[in-house]
């Protein structure tokens, strides 16, 4: 048994540690906080219907892998849309695809892009399906998100959901 004696001297040291780390104790493979910045983007495509009926998570930094993609995405919709315009000597484009549910009440989505101390772009995203015994649409789905943001010639890493970076 630790002796009250003990149990004061380790809680002081945990104080100390505490105050000396900023009040946060940290892993050492996490960025500080400082050292994340949030990259701002904006949507160029959300849904539930698209030619992608396998779970995608896509970078397209160049117009060819952007007609691509996009030609892709749209197939079966008749006279889809022309792909947006991407300058991409200043934007990147990254996506995300769910993949073909059975129903509806399936969603997808991009919630941050983050800038991980220079060294590797965050995309943080998160899926939704509906809850058990609700009533959903009767139909194929293939939920999508897909996002443009200032190009940065870094790694891109995808945290899903449930992954330790997903904060």
């Amino acid at each position: 048994m630790f002796s009250l004696f003990t149990k004061t001297a380790c809680a002081g040291l945990v104080a100390v540690v505490l105050s000396c780390s900023g009040g946060v104790a940290r892993s050492s493979s996490a960025p500080a906080p400082e050292e994340i910045a949030r990259v701002p983007f904006a949507t160029v495509d959300k849904g539930v219907r698209s030619g992608l009926s396998e779970r995608k998570l896509v970078i397209v930094v160049t117009a060819k892998e952007w007609k691509d993609l996009w030609l892709a995405h749209k197939s079966g919709v008749s006279s889809g849309p022309q792909a947006p315009q991407v300058d991409f000597q200043e934007e990147m484009v990254v996506g995300v695809f769910s993949g073909e549910k059975r129903t509806g009440g399936y969603g997808i989505e991009i919630k941050r892009v983050e800038l991980e101390a220079g060294k590797q772009v965050l995309v943080l995203w998160a899926e939704t399906s509906p809850a058990p015994g609700s009533m959903v649409m009767e139909a194929l789905t293939q939920p999508y998100h897909i996002v443009r943001l200032k190009r940065l010639n870094l790694p891109v890493a995808f945290a899903p959901p449930g992954d330790s970076r997903s904060r």
